[in-house]
């Protein structure tokens, strides 16, 4: 709700209008979780996956776990049957989040696939069989909370070869060799 005041000198209204909320609710006819299900789709192509569809309902409920995130300040995964999850907290925009998630495939086996704590986001995003996509985003202190949800459940122990492709030659394996690369730096440099 936008409110005017007649008296544009006001020095309460002049304050009034410096205060930006500490925190915000990302509604799902904000755009991005379209924005972001155009971004896994790109990356499911160059695996040749199928494009995921949207699940508003789920999306919802991603929104809705990406709030009490924020509200505890870290992530923590639900752990519930019925579809994967990747969470991601950052300070930068928050579709960069699925480009973190994305750039595990740099260090993902092909020879030997199984499931990873270093790849389990990226397969979580590639996995073929998965169908639909929720996604929720929620900002507080500048912080974004973001929460992905795939349906069916991905990173089964037995399936990572069928639903885990090579990509093909449309994937710009120079530029994401690199971001790898920063990312492990900044692991390794975090953990010293």
């Amino acid at each position: 709700m936008h409110m005017k005041s007649r008296h544009r000198s006001c020095f309460c209204c002049m304050k009034l209008k410096q205060i930006k909320p500490k925190w915000q609710f990302a509604q799902i006819d904000g755009g991005f979780p379209e924005d972001a299900l155009a971004r896994h789709n790109e990356h499911r192509k160059n695996h040749g996956c199928p494009d995921l569809k949207l699940d508003s309902d789920l999306s919802n409920e991603c929104a809705e776990y990406a709030k009490t995130l924020a509200g505890k300040g870290k992530l923590e995964s639900t752990k519930l049957d019925g579809y994967t999850e990747n969470l991601c907290m950052t300070i930068k925009k928050p579709l960069e989040c699925i480009e973190s998630w994305y750039i595990e495939k740099n260090l993902y086996d092909y020879n030997a696939p199984r499931l990873s704590s270093e790849t389990e986001h990226f397969t979580a995003m590639i996995w073929k069989a998965s169908k639909t996509l929720g996604i929720g985003l929620f900002t507080k202190d500048e912080n974004h909370y973001v929460v992905a949800r795939y349906k069916p459940k991905g990173n089964v122990k037995s399936d990572f070869k069928e639903n885990v492709p090579m990509a093909t030659g449309n994937a710009d394996h120079s530029t994401s060799f690199c971001l790898a690369v920063l990312i492990l730096v900044a692991i390794f440099i975090e953990r010293n």
